[in-house]
């Protein structure tokens, strides 16, 4: 009789639930004047709350995929691409700490290559997606989502004043996003460009105003073709 691989979701969620304590009992640890007696002791204490903190969010993780059970491809979920892609998300999380708006987006991507739906082409896409995700900071990835809601509003015609402008579109993006100032949009743009994710600006004839010229068609509204994937593959639920 031929027995049944265990499904990585109930093998790494036991190995969780091994390692997981209470957080609460790790912080009151750091109240200890024993631990600031050496940088050593320090170290050691917030090695082990940072360890918990991370294992909380892949607990998290885990629990979102068996939430999505029915939608999830088991040979997909359990392929050693899979297993790699989670491994290092683990790695992600324990080592970079990233912020949490890059780790939720970061998790939606990763379900998504799960899907029963998904080829391995929009797989591999994907896989592609979750690596440029990682490199982006909270702010970066709220910045996208702004940038791709306006964009869809100018797909669905509801935006009525078509420009190219960089401050401009900075000042709407920050305000999509609950920021308050374009500047605080436009210190990401580095960052953006190099990951080819937004189009780059230019000058024309020495006009003091910025303009960009769009990637993706004049409705992108400054995203590139890429820029708007990755802002779909973690807002755009998967059906």
């Amino acid at each position: 009789m031929r027995v049944k691989k265990h499904g990585l979701i109930k093998k790494e969620m036991k190995a969780v639930k091994d390692m997981a304590v209470d957080l609460l009992p790790r912080l009151t640890s750091l109240l200890n004047p024993s631990v600031w007696q050496s940088s050593e002791n320090l170290m050691t204490a917030l090695g082990s709350v940072m360890a918990n903190f991370a294992g909380s969010r892949i607990t998290n993780l885990l629990k979102e995929i068996s939430n999505e059970k029915n939608y999830i491809d088991e040979h997909a979920l359990n392929s050693e691409k899979s297993v790699q892609q989670f491994s290092d998300l683990i790695k992600f999380v324990a080592q970079e700490n990233p912020d949490i708006e890059t780790w939720e987006a970061a998790k939606k991507i990763f379900i998504h290559t799960l899907q029963k739906d998904a080829e391995e082409q929009k797989r591999a896409s994907l896989y592609e997606l979750l690596g440029i995700c990682k490199e982006l900071s909270g702010t970066e990835i709220r910045i996208l989502a702004g940038a791709y809601a306006i964009y869809k509003e100018v797909e669905r015609n509801e935006y009525k004043d078509q420009h190219n402008s960089i401050e401009r579109w900075a000042l709407e993006v920050s305000r999509e996003i609950g920021l308050e100032t374009q500047e605080e949009v436009m210190r990401y743009e580095d960052n953006l460009l190099k990951q080819r994710l937004i189009s780059p600006g230019e000058m024309l004839r020495g006009d003091a105003l910025r303009t960009w010229v769009p990637a993706g068609g004049s409705k992108s509204h400054r995203l590139t073709p890429l820029g708007r994937k990755l802002a779909e593959s973690f807002t755009v639920r998967s059906e």
